[in-house]
């Protein structure tokens, strides 16, 4: 009988020992790997019965990884993103124009009207004009001095006679201005010369002022 018993006694400790083993924890080995920690969800999600937990777990870490970056360490570049704006047409900018002066040339031919300016006269006109002073003044009714801005009809089958020089002064040349000194002055003085030549050859611009010791051109 005590033969039964020992071996009986000595298979049951091992068998104890053996289911002991099995139903040791396997993450309170001495070995193995370490256990995975599981990273924290940003902020909470649905209750554990939801249906729809997974899916709201995998948009949340989705989430997290794409405001914590692409990889471990590295830091977070913020990413410009261009703002469309409105497409502003821009006026052309005005382009400087060329001014042009209009630069009065001699009336070719005889005028029938003219307005006497300053320090013009009766003999300066007739010798500019080509005709007798005496005819110049009977047509108009006038002698002597003529006031600027007087209309004097020019009259026509008329001739500046021929025992008297037209040009006061041979021209072309050059003229020093004087004090006081205007165009239709100077143009008096050298007789048979047009002020608007005069303006011409110079290139004036109205109102033609000019400047003791400016030299001009005489044409």
């Amino acid at each position: 009988m005590k033969k039964f018993v020992y071996p009986m006694i000595l298979i049951i400790m091992i068998l104890s020992l053996a289911l002991g083993g099995c139903t040791r924890s396997a993450t309170k080995g001495g070995g193995g790997d370490s256990p995975v920690d599981t990273p924290d969800i940003p902020f909470p999600v649905g209750p554990d019965n939801n249906p729809n937990r997974i899916t709201e777990i995998i948009a949340v870490t989705q989430t997290a990884g794409a405001q914590t970056g692409g990889d471990a360490g590295q830091p977070v570049q913020d990413v410009a993103t261009a703002t469309p704006e409105a497409v502003k047409e821009e006026t052309p900018k005005s382009l400087p124009t060329n001014v042009v002066i209009i630069v009065p040339t001699a009336t070719p031919g005889l005028p029938t009207t003219y307005t006497v300016q300053e320090g013009e006269f009766v003999y300066c006109l007739a010798r500019r004009f080509n005709i007798n002073p005496n005819d110049l003044s009977s047509v108009n009714n006038i002698s002597g001095f003529v006031s600027p801005g007087t209309v004097l009809t020019i009259p026509t089958n008329s001739t500046w006679p021929s025992e008297f020089e037209r040009a006061l002064i041979a021209h072309p040349t050059t003229y020093n201005v004087l004090t006081g000194d205007t165009i239709y002055k100077i143009a008096c003085q050298f007789g048979d010369v047009d002020p608007n030549d005069i303006i011409y050859a110079n290139n004036l611009e109205e109102p033609y002022t000019l400047t003791a010791g400016q030299i001009i051109n005489i044409p």
